[in-house]
């Protein structure tokens, strides 16, 4: 009887020790799940009102750069027509001189094209800038609420709950602390 007993006692125990191990995994992965959100960076994008309005600017910038640069390669291609008329009219050395000066106007157009294109993604991405460091900042203070640790990016995670994502909370957040943002030139 008392081998019984004690055999008895021992898998109580045992079997205590073990409910205690699961309760206290339980509580570490909690905290673990807990502690974790990701966004999706590629949705804020798209649905922050700054990100489009930046985007619509630039897109109105780049237009209107494109019909003045049009028009000025059609005044440079209507004097090559000219060029071309007078090609027997002309001297050998009048004609070179008038084609080299024509030249010289296309690279400069084109250099011109060139660092206007440089100087909008310049300020393009000294804007997008701005609206990720507002960004953060709000991740931040969400996180903070929801005593986070750590925040990460969707596409850098395989799966992830629903209670984890904060892509609509900073979405939410971030149109309301950043609602549109200039285009720096």
């Amino acid at each position: 009887m008392k081998k019984y007993l004690i055999l008895l006692c021992f898998i109580f125990l045992g079997m205590n020790l073990n409910a205690q191990e699961k309760n206290e995994t339980k509580k570490a992965v909690g905290n673990i799940n807990s502690g974790i959100g990701v966004v999706d960076m590629k949705k804020i994008l798209a649905q922050s009102k700054a990100y489009q309005s930046l985007v619509d600017q630039f897109e109105d910038v780049r237009r209107k750069h494109r019909n003045t640069f049009t028009k000025q390669e059609d005044i440079i291609r209507d004097e090559e027509s000219e060029i071309l008329k007078q090609k027997n009219i002309l001297s050998k050395e009048a004609y070179a001189e008038k084609v080299k000066v024509l030249g010289k106007k296309i690279n400069e157009l084109k250099g011109k094209q060139a660092a206007d294109a440089q100087k909008f993604e310049t300020a393009f991405e000294k804007s997008t800038s701005k609206i990720q460091g507002a960004l953060v900042d709000v991740l931040s203070i969400i996180a903070n609420k929801k005593q986070l640790n750590l925040v990460l990016a969707k596409s850098q995670v395989i799966l992830v709950g629903k209670d984890i994502d904060l892509t609509d909370d900073a979405i939410k957040e971030l149109n309301k602390v950043l609602p549109k943002i200039s285009l720096d030139k």
